[in-house]
C-alpha cells in the first residue's frame, strides 16, 4: 500500500484524475488550499474526461460545452510526495457531477465499485503489475532505442543506472514496492515490477509510474513511451496483470486449492498445491468475455501490431501452467503465491478501466460458476480449434465489447458508448494516413 504524505510538507498539490483514455489531468494547487479542495473538490468543465489522444472531443460527445461541470474529490489516502519536485505533493481524485453523484465516466469509481461487489462476497482482489516501456534518444518521431541490448542484459543496467535510480526514488518515495527493473528482451526496453496491492492504488501506481518516467527521462534528455510496438520488427510493450482473490483479512490466498492440479513444465510448487475451483470460475470469466476485453486492454491502433504470433505476446484465448504464448499463464509458484498472469493488457490501456474490465469478467465467471476449457500445455500460436484469435484489430474488438452485455452492465452503458465512438473515431483518423510500408508494397507496383 502507498504511504500517505502530509500536506504540510509541500509547497503545492497536483490534484490528479485520468480521462477515459487513462491520460492524466488535473490541476496544481497552493498547499494551503488542499483543505478546502478535499473538502468540497474542485470543478472542471466535464467534457475534459472524454478528451480524444488528438485532443479534442467526439463528435457527439455526452458532456458538450452547455453540459457544466463535473467536480474532482481528491482521495486523501493517495496523497504522495513527488519525488523529482521538491515541495510538491500529487494525490488521486475521483470524479463526481455537481450533485455528488459519482460520474460515469470516471474509472476509478468505476474500478472502486468493481472491488466493493467483491468485498460484498468475502473477497479481496489482489493485483500485481509489470508495467514495460521503451526508453528512446530524444530526435522526435524518428527517436531510437536508447540501447542496442537485449534481455536481462547487465550492461543496459550499468547504462541506465541513472535513469533507475530515478524510477525507483518516484515510485518508493510514493510509497510503492519495486520489486526490480531489468532490461526487457528488446533495444531500450524495460520492465519495472510492483509489488501486489489493492487494484486501485495498484492503478494509481501505474498513472504514477509513466508520469515519473516521463517527467524523469527529460532530465537525462531521452524519451519514454509505453506506446505498444514503438518500432517495427521489435517486441512489445506489455502491462501484465498478475490477480488472485483473498479472504478480506488478506490472510488466505483463495486460488490456492486442489481442484485442478496442473503439470508444469519445471515441475509444480509446492509439490501438493493445485488451483481452487474459485480460480478456475475467474479464469473462464476471463477467457468467456476476452474478445470484449481486448477493446478496453488494447486500446489503440497500435495495440494490434503487439497482438501476433511469436513476439511473446498473447493473441489468443488459451490459458495453460508456466506457458507464455497463452493469454492467461498459470505461474508455477502456487499455495499462497497462486495467481493468474493475464498477459494481453499493454502500455497504453487505463489501467483502471482495464482493471475493472478484467474484475468484472473474473466475477461473471464466479457467479455463473463457468468451467475454463482445456488447459494448453504446448505452443498456443500454432494451435488451432481448441482456442480462438483475439481481434485483429481495434475495431473488431470494439465490436466485442459493443455486443457484450454482461461487461457493458457492469461498466455502465454510458462509459461503453463513449468509449466505443471515441474509439472508432481514433480507428478512423487512423485510416486517413497512408503508411510508409503501404507506399513501399504497393507503389510501385500497381
Amino acid at each position: 500500500m502507498t504511504d500517505h504524505g502530509t500536506v504540510d510538507a509541500f509547497d503545492r498539490v497536483h490534484l490528479v484524475w485520468t480521462d477515459l483514455n487513462g491520460v492524466p489531468r488535473g490541476v496544481a494547487i497552493p498547499a494551503d488550499e488542499y483543505g478546502a479542495a478535499r473538502d468540497e473538490g474542485v470543478a472542471f468543465a466535464n467534457s475534459v474526461v472524454e478528451f480524444t489522444l488528438e485532443p479534442g472531443l467526439p463528435s457527439d460527445p455526452a458532456y458538450p460545452a452547455q453540459g457544466g461541470d463535473m467536480v474532482a474529490h481528491p482521495d486523501d489516502d493517495s496523497l504522495v510526495p513527488v519525488a523529482w519536485d521538491t515541495g510538491v505533493g500529487l494525490v488521486f481524485s475521483d470524479l463526481t457531477d455537481v450533485s455528488g453523484a459519482s460520474l460515469p465516466l470516471c474509472t476509478r469509481s468505476l474500478l472502486h465499485e468493481v472491488v466493493s461487489q467483491y468485498h460484498d462476497l468475502g473477497y479481496q482482489p489482489v493485483l500485481g503489475l509489470e508495467p514495460e516501456f521503451s526508453v528512446l534518444d530524444t530526435g522526435g518521431d524518428d527517436a531510437g532505442p536508447f540501447n542496442r541490448r537485449t534481455s536481462y542484459d547487465l550492461d543496459a543496467l550499468d547504462r541506465a543506472s541513472d535513469m533507475m535510480r530515478d524510477w525507483t526514488a518516484a515510485m518508493e518515495t510514493a510509497g510503492y514496492s519495486v520489486l526490480g527493473v531489468h532490461q526487457e528482451s528488446q533495444p531500450g526496453q524495460y520492465e519495472l515490477n510492483l509489488a501486489y496491492d489493492d487494484p486501485v492504488p495498484a492503478a494509481d501506481g501505474v498513472v504514477l509510474l509513466r508520469h515519473a518516467l516521463k517527467s524523469t527521462a527529460r532530465r537525462h534528455d531521452r524519451d519514454v513511451t509505453m506506446m505498444p510496438r514503438p518500432h517495427s520488427g521489435e517486441d512489445a510493450n506489455g502491462l501484465h496483470f498478475h490477480l488472485s482473490l483473498w479472504d478480506r483479512d488478506r490472510e488466505q490466498n483463495l486460488f490456492a486449492g486442489s481442484d485442478r492440479h496442473l503439470s508444469f513444465p519445471a515441475g509444480q510448487q509446492p509439490r501438493d498445491g493445485g488451483l481452487s475451483s474459485l480460480a478456475l470460475q475467474f479464469i473462464a470469466g476471463i477467457i468467456e468475455h476476452l474478445p470484449a476485453l481486448t477493446a478496453v486492454c488494447n486500446p489503440t491502433v497500435n495495440s494490434y501490431k503487439r497482438l501476433v504470433p511469436d513476439i511473446w505476446a498473447p493473441c489468443n484465448t488459451a490459458w495453460g501452467p508456466d506457458n507464455r504464448s497463452v493469454n492467461l499463464r498459470v505461474p508455477p509458484e502456487l499455495g499462497d503465491g497462486a495467481r493468474v498472469e493475464f498477459r494481453s493488457p499493454d502500455g497504453a490501456a487505463n489501467p483502471y478501466l482495464a482493471a475493472a474490465a478484467t474484475l468484472a469478467a473474473g466475477l461473471d465467471g464466479i457467479r455463473n460458476r463457468l468451467t475454463p476449457p482445456e488447459p494448453t500445455t504446448g505452443d498456443a500460436y500454432r494451435e488451432s480449434g481448441s482456442h480462438s484469435r483475439l481481434p485483429r484489430t481495434l475495431l473488431g474488438a470494439l465490436d466485442a465489447l459493443e455486443g457484450d452485455e454482461a461487461l457493458r452492465d457492469a461498466l455502465g452503458e454510458l462509459l461503453v458508448d463513449e468509449y466505443v465512438t471515441i474509439k472508432r473515431e481514433e480507428f478512423d483518423r487512423y485510416q486517413h494516413h497512408v503508411s510508409d510500408w503501404e507506399r513501399t508494397e504497393y507503389a510501385d507496383e500497381f
